[in-house]
């Protein structure tokens, strides 16, 4: 049996599982691509928290089982479920949640290490909402202590590391040479835009407004209201754009607040979270993704883009950085600089030309990217890891 240590919470409850519809379609290529019997490990869905994209579906018969960690219970109770479980694998794959890696070294059963932010990210991430001093650097000293006892033995004892994105595959390259580099992504080869109908999109291209979408978490790492910022200055130039965003968050009636301006009303759109699917079909009448991340994170929302054909305009961190110098797709301009993403944006209106070719190497980038041929590079070293 192969332990997979999730952090995603879920919620099992009179035969059915509630979970994140991306984990659950990352499970089920799992269980097509391993064989071997597979448990997934997830904290509980407590009152009243949300999952952004909810699935609800039969537990029997997935292919896999899941065991739920109850965060009321005493630290000892968790170590002592998660110690039976990990007793009974011979595997154990995911984050360090629980104390799992440890847990896995000390009964000498082997480990993969999914690594998806580098340090500086989860700083960021720690002190995102806070907004007294103390308790910043608090959280900051927190991170970096975190990193050093518990992240770096762990990527250290790794049999292998599966770095989600450059920022952390660069990273962890002192403490571990068993790394393989994936990006995330949900874009699967029959979700990426056909090829006839991005070229009918990009015929029409000068004949109507310019579409910018945003779609993520409202909220400030993920540059939410930047991007709405970015096009009411492109307005305010008298750029001929529509911006439309889908998500939600903290930032959500200040994005509204900006977007109900009398100079941009009816141009600029905020809208609620939908399902996935539903934003795909969505995303292939968009022209470019507005990507004001101020974090390094590997968001999935840089492929997904790519796969409708969207050419990304946004800040320059790690991994928009990165992706842009490998992909050749896009902008990348100093964090921050809301300006500079306008003019990328105004480039992209005034050479056309150049719009369609980023559009479709976006496209060609997303197939030779997609979801499947992602887990099949990470199923493909788990079994390649696994003893005889």
């Amino acid at each position: 049996m192969i332990s997979m240590i999730h952090s995603n919470p879920v919620k099992l409850q009179n035969g059915t599982l509630v979970v994140d519809r991306k984990f659950l379609t990352g499970m089920l290529k799992y269980v097509e691509l391993i064989d071997e019997p597979l448990t997934t490990v997830h904290p509980a869905l407590k009152e009243g928290e949300k999952i952004m994209d909810p699935v609800e579906v039969r537990y029997d018969g997935l292919g896999f089982e899941v065991e739920v960690v109850d965060g009321t219970q005493s630290a000892k109770s968790i170590h002592d479920q998660l110690s039976a479980l990990i007793a009974r694998s011979k595997w154990v794959y995911g984050y360090t949640n629980w104390g799992a890696t440890k847990i896995a070294a000390h009964l000498g059963i082997p480990y993969t290490l999914i690594l998806e932010c580098d340090l500086k990210t989860n700083i960021s991430v720690n002190i995102n909402q806070v907004t007294n001093p103390l308790r910043r650097a608090v959280r900051a000293w927190r991170s970096v202590w975190q990193y050093a006892t518990i992240g770096i033995p762990a990527m250290r004892g790794a049999a292998a590391l599966h770095c989600n994105g450059f920022p952390i595959y660069e990273e962890a390259k002192p403490f571990n040479k068993n790394r393989v580099l994936y990006l995330d992504s949900r874009m699967s080869t029959e979700m990426t835009i056909p090829a006839q109908q991005l070229e009918a999109r990009l015929a029409k291209l000068g004949s109507r407004p310019l579409q910018l979408l945003f779609s993520g978490r409202y909220e400030p790492i993920k540059g939410a209201l930047d991007a709405v910022q970015v096009a009411v200055a492109c307005i305010r130039h008298g750029m001929d754009i529509e911006l439309h965003c889908y998500g939600m968050g903290s930032l959500h009636d200040a994005m509204l607040e900006l977007a109900q301006k009398k100079e941009v009303a009816n141009r600029i759109h905020i809208h609620q979270a939908i399902p996935y699917p539903e934003l795909v079909q969505r995303s292939y009448d968009f022209d470019v993704f507005v990507c004001c991340h101020t974090q390094n994170d590997p968001s999935c929302t840089y492929l997904e883009a790519f796969g409708a054909g969207l050419p990304i305009v946004g800040y320059a961190n790690r991994m928009w950085s990165g992706l842009s110098k490998e992909s050749g797709i896009g902008y990348a301009t100093p964090l921050g600089h809301t300006a500079d993403v306008v003019a990328s944006v105004s480039r992209l209106i005034s050479d056309l030309d150049a719009l369609r070719h980023m559009s479709r190497k976006a496209r060609e980038f997303a197939v030779a990217h997609t979801f499947e041929a992602e887990f099949k590079k990470r199923a493909h070293d788990i079994r390649a890891n696994l003893p005889a």
